[in-house]
């Protein structure tokens, strides 16, 4: 009897690593890290090296200039960000020596994305406040006063559990939209199409994504922690120094997360209807025999081949051999 296995595709967070390394410092890292780095270091060192909003008399001045870079800062992030994953998706499942699409090209579609891409990020984002805002509310309400600890110690123990039932559901829905900006761009789906996109695909992928949420997070940390011991060494780097060369790094890294989550979605996509695979149970024994050895339909088998034929005729038996006959 055959019956159909229903197989899941295997998912790597290093592999998605690995090909956005490859894209970037290997085959493009003019159009990938570098260009990238010099469309957004100008608004970047802004934001910097302007001075508090609350210093001095040209407040008004400042606070112009500082909407400005921010603007500019997340309108130039759209942009570069949309063209990065296109850019991903050109050279996924490609040869080695493949080149990405054309630059241009890749700007281009990616413009005309950023409408639906800067809904579904900022809706996102709202969703992800919110999930977070019912998690540490129940916290806000913990208390302790020496005269009634007893009875504070349960209420808190109690709030403790209520955030805890409250993390379970927001955490489902913060992974699930893990990838809904990938969809909103490589796709070209709206709102709701993104946000359905990416529940469908991230469903039993929680382990992959909390590890591509530590990889990314490590790509921050280590050059945050860098920055802090030179700091510590060289007291001249503390400060707005510090804070400048550690901003512009993570500026510098950007491109390289961006790609690994954009490979990252393509493989969900890839891996999106499993394997049905033929499940083929074992014949009886007997019917082992080579095919080449039974008749062809319709013929007599030879009478050598007949259960109990001899193939030599014993001695000593009367009448002709049935070979000479």
């Amino acid at each position: 009897m055959h019956t159909h296995e229903r197989r899941r595709l295997p998912i790597s967070t290093r592999h998605a690593f690995a090909l956005a390394f490859d894209l970037a410092v290997r085959r493009d890292a003019v159009h990938s890290l570098l260009v990238p780095f010099l469309l957004r270091a100008p608004w970047s060192l802004a934001l910097i090296l302007l001075p508090p909003a609350d210093e001095g008399a040209a407040t008004g001045q400042v606070l112009a200039l500082t909407s400005l870079a921010l603007l500019g800062d997340f309108v130039t992030l759209l942009v570069v960000s949309a063209m990065l994953r296109l850019r991903a998706r050109s050279v996924f499942n490609t040869p080695r020596g493949a080149h990405p699409a054309p630059v241009g090209d890749c700007y281009a579609r990616g413009i005309r994305r950023i409408p639906w891409l800067f809904v579904t990020e900022l809706a996102r984002n709202v969703i992800l406040a919110i999930a977070a805002s019912l998690i540490v509310l129940p916290t806000a309400f913990v208390r302790f006063h020496p005269e009634t600890a007893l009875w504070d110690l349960m209420r808190n123990l109690a709030l403790v559990g209520i955030a805890f039932l409250l993390a379970l559901p927001s955490l489902s829905v913060v992974y699930r939209l893990g990838v809904a900006t990938e969809a909103a761009v490589l796709d070209g789906r709206d709102l709701a199409g993104a946000f359905q996109a990416s529940f469908r695909v991230m469903s039993g992928h929680l382990e992959r994504w909390f590890e591509l949420v530590l990889f990314s997070a490590a790509m921050v940390l280590v050059p945050a922690l860098l920055v802090a011991v030179l700091s510590l060494a060289f007291p001249t780097l503390a400060g707005t120094p510090g804070v400048t060369i550690l901003w512009l790094v993570v500026v510098a890294v950007g491109p390289i997360i961006q790609y690994a989550w954009a490979f990252f979605y393509l493989r969900l996509v890839e891996i999106e209807q499993p394997i049905m695979e033929p499940i083929v149970e074992p014949g009886p024994l007997y019917a082992t025999g080579s095919p080449a050895d039974e008749p062809a339909p319709g013929t007599m088998p030879r009478q050598e081949d007949w259960p109990g034929a001899a193939t030599t005729r014993p001695e000593g038996l009367p009448g002709p051999d049935p070979r000479e006959v």
